[in-house]
């Protein structure tokens, strides 16, 4: 489907390029399947799995062009996705990357039945855009798939490993310190909600997501000392009161092994006494 909804654009891809990450279904019958509907496709198979960063800065120094769409396997795109993006980059020679809506969202109760649109303008300043939708959050507006200008990730690359099947929302971050953002306020990602692990509750992505907000927290503020430690400190109880909403949630389900494995990681961040105490009061 993914590729079905590729050959379909309204501007089609000049190149397209498939680096298949060691899955245990072997895609090549499908490649090749669908080889004649594109000027140009590329496919590797790694022999065993490298994780996601790894993949994407693989795929990316490979690929030609000014502008680099990174598009998730077995998702579905509207036929306009490319066009629409494109115009963005060429309407803003200083966004670095664009992204849009998306609809199949697995969650009909977070979303407008499966839709989620966000009220964003198409252009928005890279440090703007930070510290509106990116500082201090836990989640990220930004869906993995975008639009990125190549000379943005010349300068930024690579997507670091260090911050594993999130590292994305780092490069995000790091692209708003140097680059503008857009946006398409249009649904044109139809996601596969295939059920992953990824997508199940993980405490490791609370984890990773405080080391993303402390280090990017220090480069965007590195030049205004006050402003620097005014954020580090409101950043540390903004973690502390999301480690206590998670456990209060592992409560509520009654996920006994998960609580257990929270408090050990409040412990492990010296925070045990805080947290046990407000948990006890009810807070």
């Amino acid at each position: 489907m993914t590729l079905r909804t590729l050959a379909e654009q309204t501007r089609p891809p000049d190149e397209v390029i498939i680096s298949d990450d060691c899955s245990p279904n072997d895609p090549t019958v499908v490649v090749e399947r669908w080889r004649p509907y594109f000027p140009s496709l590329r496919f590797f198979r790694h022999s065993q799995n490298i994780g996601m960063p790894a993949n994407l800065n693989f795929v990316i120094s490979r690929a030609g062009g000014d502008y680099i769409a990174n598009l998730h396997d077995a998702d579905e795109f509207y036929p306009t996705l490319l066009e629409k993006w494109e115009s963005v980059l060429d309407t803003y020679p200083s966004v670095g990357f664009v992204f849009c809506g998306i609809d199949g969202w697995y969650s009909k109760q977070h979303s407008n039945n499966g839709v989620i649109v966000h009220d964003v303008d198409e252009f928005t300043k890279g440090r703007d855009f930070f510290e509106k939708y990116f500082l201090h959050k836990y989640s990220s507006i930004v869906w993995g798939t975008v639009m990125a200008r190549r000379r943005a990730y010349e300068e930024l690359l690579p997507f670091d490993p260090g911050y594993s099947y999130i590292s994305d929302v780092d490069m995000w971050m790091r692209m708003c310190l140097h680059w503008d953002v857009g946006y398409v306020k249009e649904p044109l990602i139809i996601l596969d909600n295939t059920p992953t692990p990824w997508r199940q509750f993980r405490w490791d992505r609370i984890g990773l997501m405080y080391r993303i907000q402390i280090e990017n927290i220090n480069r965007f503020y590195a030049d205004q000392p006050e402003r620097l430690r005014r954020e580090l400190n409101r950043h540390h109880w903004i973690v502390q009161k999301v480690y206590l909403r998670r456990l209060l949630g592992r409560a509520w389900h009654r996920d006994w092994d998960g609580l257990r494995e929270g408090m050990k990681r409040c412990q492990e961040l010296n925070w045990p006494i805080r947290i046990l105490g407000e948990l006890s009061n009810g807070v």
